[in-house]
């Protein structure tokens, strides 16, 4: 990859916030929360006990830092960063990793041998890698900017009821027909498959990022909502319940074969993926109406990531 010089990269990529004034730049001042108690509260109220081994936790800046502002999103893209910068908010809430993978550091992740098992420590390579500008270029952003990225994923799904079907369903107008105590399955009114998708792709804004398996004029009434990423595990037990499976991302090779190959065997059974994102942003957003409730004195908004698809036109 070609070299990129930072100042370049920033301004390119943050669409000329470089050139705002840095807001996010003080510490604990005249009584203003830190970001480390904004975490300590989240703690606090989230409702289910914090775990020791889990990917939520401070990814970038300084927890001690005061926080002027708070953004909850589904994935803390530049572009989102750099919203966040306008809006004046240094502490972003984000549900995915904001550095490309699951160790979440500003360099990239190192690659274990081949046949090394998961649980195995990666090799220490002989050479560190050499330094990569989408990497750097993303860190040097938020160091400039003074922001702090804590990532909320295991914690909040893992609320009762689940926040991001919650989102889901309510973006998808489907609220009052989930079932009791179980916002994932739910009942509508009878309609096709295609027409059932294009409510899906209005509904949730989608650029182009939805993949559908089954018969288009297969008819749908109860529905299964899988937010994120989901395991073959999740689709097989959901699967028998509902005529259709509205999920964020599967593995291709495990829940849409299965789909297909239900549909071979005869089954009417339809599966639509919305992206993993996009079915995560209405569960941010219900994040950010959160945390004006846990953290009054500080202005609390959600920024979309948007859909990071786009579909040609012909």
């Amino acid at each position: 990859m070609q070299k990129i010089a930072r100042r370049k990269f920033i301004a390119l990529t943050a669409t000329g916030v470089a050139a705002t004034p840095l807001v996010a730049r003080a510490r604990w001042i005249g009584g203003r929360v830190t970001a480390l108690e904004v975490v300590e509260r989240i703690k606090k109220n989230i409702g289910v006990e914090w775990k020791p081994e889990t990917v939520d936790g401070f990814k970038a800046g300084d927890p001690s830092s005061g926080v002027t502002g708070i953004v909850t999103t589904a994935l803390a893209s530049l572009d989102v960063l750099g919203r966040a910068v306008k809006t004046g908010a240094n502490l972003i809430i984000t549900s995915e990793p904001t550095f490309f993978s699951r160790a979440d550091t500003p360099t990239p992740p190192v690659r274990r041998p081949f046949g090394a098992r998961a649980s195995s420590a990666p090799a220490e390579p002989s050479v560190p890698p050499p330094p990569d500008p989408v990497f750097t270029g993303k860190d040097d952003f938020i160091k400039e900017h003074g922001m702090i990225i804590f990532r909320l994923s295991d914690h909040w799904s893992l609320r009762t009821p689940n926040p991001l079907a919650q989102g889901l369903a309510d973006s998808l107008g489907w609220s009052k027909v989930a079932g009791e105590g179980d916002l994932k399955t739910m009942t509508i009114p009878e309609a096709s498959l295609d027409a059932l998708v294009v409510h899906v792709k209005k509904s949730l804004n989608s650029r182009g990022g939805l993949r559908i398996v089954g018969d288009p004029a297969l008819r749908i009434r109860t529905i299964g909502i899988l937010p994120g990423s989901t395991p073959i595990q999740a689709s097989i037990a959901m699967l028998p319940r509902v005529d259709a499976l509205i999920a964020g991302e599967v593995r291709e090779w495990e829940s849409v074969e299965y789909v297909r190959d239900s549909v071979a065997l005869g089954e009417k059974k339809a599966l639509i993926l919305v992206g993993r994102i996009v079915s995560e942003e209405p569960g941010m957003r219900a994040c950010s109406d959160w945390m004006k409730t846990i953290v009054p004195e500080v202005s609390s908004s959600w920024i979309s990531a948007g859909d990071p698809y786009w579909r040609p036109t012909q």
